[in-house]
C-alpha cells in the first residue's frame, strides 16, 4: 500500500468513528421512542376505559398524553439531526478518501472539514432535544405520581 493510501484511509477514519458514535445514540433514541410510543398506548388505552367522567385520573391522563406527544416529537427531531449527522460524516469520508484521485486535495479538505462540523453540530442539536425530552420527562413523572397519590408528597 503507498504512503499517500495508506493517509488517505486514516484521515477518513475519523469521521467514520463519528457514524458509529452516532449509531449508537441512534439505537438508544429509537428505543427509548419505541418505549414512549407503547406508553401512549397504554394511557389511551386507559383513557377510553375510564368513560366520559370527568375524574382527576383521567385529566392526568390527558396531561400525560399532551407531554408523552412532546416528548415523542423532540425524540423525533433528535433522530433527525443523527441521521443528518451520519450522513455528514459519511459524505466527509467519501471527501477525504477520494480527494487525491478527484484532485479535489487542495479545496476538498476544508469542504471536507467544514461537512464534519456541520456533522458535530447535528450531534449537538440532538443531544440538547434529549435533553429537553428528558425534562419533559420529569414533569409526565410528577403528573403520574401527583394522580395516583391524589397529590400528597
Amino acid at each position: 500500500m503507498e504512503v499517500g493510501t495508506a493517509e488517505v484511509i486514516t484521515t477518513a477514519v475519523a469521521p467514520i468513528v463519528m457514524v458509529s458514535a452516532a449509531g449508537l445514540l441512534v439505537l438508544g433514541i429509537q428505543t427509548k421512542n419505541l418505549h414512549l410510543a407503547d406508553r401512549i398506548r397504554q394511557l389511551t388505552q386507559e383513557r377510553r376505559a375510564a368513560g366520559n367522567a370527568p375524574t382527576a385520573r383521567r385529566t392526568a391522563i390527558t396531561a400525560q398524553l399532551v407531554l408523552f406527544e412532546k416528548r415523542v416529537r423532540l425524540t423525533q427531531r433528535a433522530l433527525e439531526a443523527l441521521y443528518v449527522a451520519i450522513f455528514c460524516f459519511v459524505a466527509t469520508a467519501l471527501l477525504l478518501a477520494a480527494a487525491p484521485w478527484l484532485v479535489l486535495s487542495p479545496a476538498g479538505v476544508p469542504v471536507a472539514g467544514g461537512i464534519f462540523t456541520v456533522g458535530i453540530a447535528f450531534v449537538l442539536l440532538a443531544i440538547v432535544l434529549e435533553f429537553l425530552e428528558m425534562r419533559a420527562g420529569l414533569h409526565t413523572i410528577r403528573l403520574e405520581i401527583d394522580s395516583t397519590s391524589d397529590g400528597a408528597p
